[in-house]
């Protein structure tokens, strides 16, 4: 009789995105700086500057990254990771139209930022 796959009654849920300041490095890396409260990033982005959702689920933190941009500005445009960026760049939302510039980025499985 082949065995039981054990399952964890305990298992703790995934942690909430966090977000954080960010700024551009070389090869379109993403770098992280001071963490942020949801409202201190919509302000962020009102102002044109960048931000970065960060955490363990691609779907939190795209959704989070989404809300952040809409609520700061209206309507948003989400965007895969530009080749023209580098090989570290993140996939992101931006203000559809622009302006302001800058971008609410978000961490994926396989991209994260530094």
């Amino acid at each position: 009789m082949p065995k039981k796959k054990k399952t964890s009654a305990s298992a703790a849920p995934p942690q909430p995105p966090q977000v954080y300041e960010a700024s551009l490095g070389a090869g379109g890396a993403v770098r992280k700086g001071l963490l942020l409260t949801t409202t201190q990033a919509e302000a962020r982005r009102r102002a044109g500057q960048d931000v970065v959702v960060c955490g363990p689920t691609l779907s939190a933190n795209r959704s989070l990254a989404g809300a952040i941009e809409r609520n700061a500005n209206g309507n948003a445009r989400r965007c895969p990771p530009h080749a023209r960026a580098g090989l570290r760049a993140l996939p992101h939302y931006q203000p559809d139209p622009r302006p302001p510039a800058g971008h609410t980025f978000y961490e994926t499985p396989h991209r994260q930022a530094l």
